[in-house]
């Protein structure tokens, strides 16, 4: 029996979540980033969708930003991304 058609809401929400994640195995490999290298880096057309991640991010408390702008993973993120990998 086939499976439910995925709705575009489904895959936006899917892709939304691709980003979280990959912005963050980006500062576990890489360390911290400058806020706007990220969304250099991450949404070079320039739409918005990497501030969103990142302000995404920091309300589950997975990354944090300092005064200079600096975004860098918390615990809760490296957790996170063990999570999803075992």
């Amino acid at each position: 029996m086939p499976k439910e058609p995925i709705r575009p809401g489904d895959r936006e929400q899917t892709r939304k979540n691709s980003l979280q994640r990959r912005v963050l195995q980006h500062l576990k490999h890489h360390g911290p980033k400058h806020y706007t290298n990220l969304a250099l880096l991450f949404d070079p057309q320039g739409t918005g969708d990497t501030g969103l991640a990142v302000q995404t991010l920091m309300s589950g408390h997975y990354v944090e930003i300092g005064h200079d702008r600096m975004v860098q993973i918390t615990g809760a993120g490296l957790r996170f991304l063990e999570d999803r990998s075992s």
